[in-house]
Parts: C-alpha cells; sequence; structure tokens
C-alpha cells in the first residue's frame, strides 16, 4: 500500500531533479520522472531525432491538450507495475499535474515546490544544457520565459502556479547539497507520517496568509504581518481599495473588473488605433482584449509573445487601487514598525519596498517571488534584507501541525 508520494515542481535547473533521486538513493523511493515520459514519447514520435526543450515544452502542451491536463502523469505512472509504498514524482509542470496526483492519492500526496535564483540554475545547467548543443543564454531564458508565464494557457508550463500549489517549499540557492538534501529529508519524513513542531517562521507565515482572506482582490490575495523582537505581531495588512470604496468586483464603474486590466486594455486599443507595431514580429499590433496580451500575428506563426514584457513591465501596478498589505500593516503599527520582521504572503512591489524602506523595517520573509526585480534592486539599496520562506505552508498547516494525525485516505 502507498505510504506516501512526493512530487517535485519546480523551474529546470533548481534542483528538483537532484532532490527526487535522492529520495530514491537513500530513502528507497521509486522515482517516476513526467520529464522521462515526456522524453520517451519523443522518442516514440521521432526516432532518432534529438529535442530541445523547446520541443519537449511543445510536445508537452500537445499532449496535454490532446489528451488531458494529467497526460504526462497517466504516461509516468503506467511504468508502475506494483504497488510501491513511496514513491517520488519528478517534474511537475501544470497544474492539472498536480490536481491529478492528489485525486489519485490523496493526502499520501505531498507537493515540494523547489526555488532557486535564475542565476544559479544557468551555472549549473548553462553549459551540459545549453552551450555544448550551440544554444545561448538567450535561449535558456526564453525556455524559462516560457516554462513560467503560461498562466493563462491550460494546457502549457505553468511552474509558477505549481509552485503556488506545493505544500512544502524548499529555497536551493539558500543551501549547499547537504543541507538542501537535509531540508529535503525533513519534508519527506513529514509526507511518511512523521511529527514535529510547526517553525516560528511558519506560524508567522501562516498568519499572513489567514490575513489575506480579507481581501476581495481580483488577481492576488496579499496577506502581512508585522512582528517585533519579542515575537509580538503589531501589524496586520491585507490588499484591498482604500475604506469608503469599492473592490474592483463591485465597482460598476470599473465594469466590476479590475482597473489595472482596464489600464492595459484602453493602452492596447490605443496603440493599435495608432498603429503601432509589435517588438517581437515587427508586424501592426493586433491585440485581444486581455488578460492575457498577446500579439495576435505572433500567435498565428506559433509563437508566444507576452505583450506585457515590453508595454507593462511593473504589469501596470502603479494604477492598482489597492491600499498593498504590506502598506495596510504598516499603518496599522504605526510607529512599532521600525525594527520589525515584515513576513507578506507575496514579495514587495517597488512601491511597497519605498514605504517599507522609509519606515525602517529590518527583514523581510516573502513565500511568492514578485516578477518586478526592480522592487528587490529598491530593496538592497534600503540596506532591507529578504529571504524566501521555507517550511511548510499555510494551506497544509492543519494537516501537518494538528495534535490529531489526519494523514488518511480522504
Amino acid at each position: 500500500m502507498v505510504r506516501a508520494v512526493v512530487g517535485l515542481t519546480g523551474a529546470f535547473g533548481s534542483g528538483c531533479t537532484s532532490a527526487a533521486k535522492h529520495l530514491r538513493d537513500e530513502r528507497g523511493y521509486r522515482y517516476v520522472s513526467l520529464s522521462d515520459a515526456l522524453r520517451a514519447e519523443w522518442n516514440r514520435q521521432h526516432v532518432g531525432e534529438d529535442a530541445t526543450r523547446h520541443d519537449l515544452q511543445q510536445l508537452g502542451d500537445n499532449l496535454r491538450a490532446e489528451h488531458g491536463r494529467a497526460a504526462l502523469v497517466d504516461l509516468a505512472l503506467k511504468g508502475v507495475a506494483d504497488d510501491p509504498e513511496l514513491v517520488v514524482v519528478d517534474s511537475i509542470r501544470n497544474v492539472g499535474e498536480v490536481m491529478a496526483l492528489r485525486e489519485a492519492f490523496g493526502n499520501h500526496f505531498v507537493l515540494i515546490g523547489v526555488l532557486a535564483r535564475q542565476d544559479d540554475r544557468w551555472d549549473r545547467i548553462g553549459s551540459t544544457q545549453y552551450t555544448d548543443n550551440d544554444l545561448t543564454q538567450a535561449d535558456f531564458l526564453a525556455d524559462d520565459a516560457r516554462d513560467k508565464e503560461e498562466e493563462e494557457t491550460e494546457h502549457g508550463q505553468q511552474v509558477a502556479k505549481c509552485i503556488d500549489e506545493s505544500d512544502m517549499l524548499v529555497d536551493s540557492s539558500a543551501h549547499d547539497i547537504g543541507e538542501f538534501f537535509a531540508k529535503v529529508d525533513e519534508f519527506a519524513a513529514l509526507a511518511e507520517g512523521g511529527q514535529r513542531y510547526a517553525t516560528t517562521n511558519e506560524i508567522f507565515m501562516h498568519m499572513a496568509y489567514s490575513a489575506r482572506h480579507s481581501s476581495k482582490c481580483l488577481k492576488r490575495l496579499v496577506g502581512a504581518v508585522l512582528v517585533n523582537d519579542r515575537e509580538d505581531v503589531v501589524g496586520v495588512g491585507y490588499n484591498e481599495n482604500p475604506v469608503g470604496t469599492l473592490p474592483c468586483a463591485e465597482e460598476p464603474k470599473y465594469g466590476n473588473r479590475c482597473y489595472r486590466d482596464n489600464v492595459r486594455n484602453d493602452k492596447f486599443e490605443s496603440l493599435m488605433q495608432e498603429a503601432a507595431r509589435c517588438p517581437a514580429c515587427g508586424e501592426p499590433l493586433r491585440v485581444e482584449e486581455g488578460p492575457p496580451w498577446r500579439c495576435s500575428n505572433c500567435v498565428e506563426q506559433g509563437r508566444k509573445s507576452n505583450l506585457e514584457i515590453y508595454f507593462f513591465p511593473d504589469r501596470a501596478m502603479s494604477w492598482c487601487t489597492a491600499i498593498h498589505a504590506e502598506v495596510r500593516a504598516l499603518l496599522a503599527a504605526g510607529a512599532a514598525a521600525r525594527g520589525t520582521t515584515l513576513y507578506t504572503t507575496t514579495f514587495p512591489c517597488f512601491q511597497c519596498a519605498e514605504k517599507i524602506t522609509q519606515v525602517g523595517i529590518k527583514d523581510i520573509w516573502f513565500t511568492e517571488p514578485y516578477p518586478d526585480t526592480l522592487a528587490a534592486k529598491r530593496l538592497e539599496i534600503g540596506r532591507i534584507e529578504f529571504r524566501q520562506f521555507e517550511g511548510v505552508r499555510s494551506s497544509v498547516f492543519e494537516r501537518f501541525f494538528s495534535s490529531v494525525n489526519r494523514r488518511t485516505n480522504p
């Protein structure tokens, strides 16, 4: 009978495969790889032809579109003929795959999200998977963008969404290989039925996630908690429009839509009227109302150009009508905010980074990475230390830390 199924998700080069093979070699897990299943299918369809990462990404998209989002899970698990107690599933990249594994194994399944900085990942795999095959760092960056920026594409790579779905997080950039494997072992032990107390960081991040449920934001619910050196909570916040105004979802003047989406749609409509050209393909700009905002000419050529990168690199955050969670927490804390630690579910935006620096926050723990790298640089200039949260996530907090062990079949 299956006792634990550990899934691993993360961008390529983050360390998922190393972690999976560690569990195989050191803890006796049966190793299953969705990437291996995908490559086997490529070899079946293209005998004698080598595949680039882009080729495999496209094949994965096609298989999920033709046979359902769990197509790779179905292919990979066919190789597990018997019924092993411990299984590790590597290379999960679509939320449909996560859902399929949760449906198949219930609370026996645990998803570990493995994070790593982009430059570290290039250092790890740049030569072996790119330059040695006559590919460049530009190819790596294009593959990486496609791996992450298909949240709106049901059958595509959705690594960012899979990380959001993870039950536990580990940052491989923050550890040497021995420390990294120790973290993976710790999570595997919990998956296998072991118990431990929640850490201080897990408790405060759980509080931040609890706070975010007060938000009615149409895009992302964000929560934040400020904690002083005595571990007293001095401020709590969530993202929402100012008091006295309605959330975007309830504001008829916004069409009950995200105001940022309205700004972007209006901008692209203006650009088309001005006969602007697509920065990617050079053709006259044609854009369907979004999100997402993609050049129709690029789509017809089989490309997936994300026009936000060119026209709204900050995702129009400067037009967000909400008071952000971090700022609400700062306002709630007042003078008590100085010298505190900020726990936030999402990395602060640029505008929040300015205010965090102004009030004298000591350091930041964040869970969900934010695409605006300029905010990170601004915090560095302000000498604010920020660190990636690692540990058990709020979504499964009760499952692992309740005094009653609920790790049974649903």
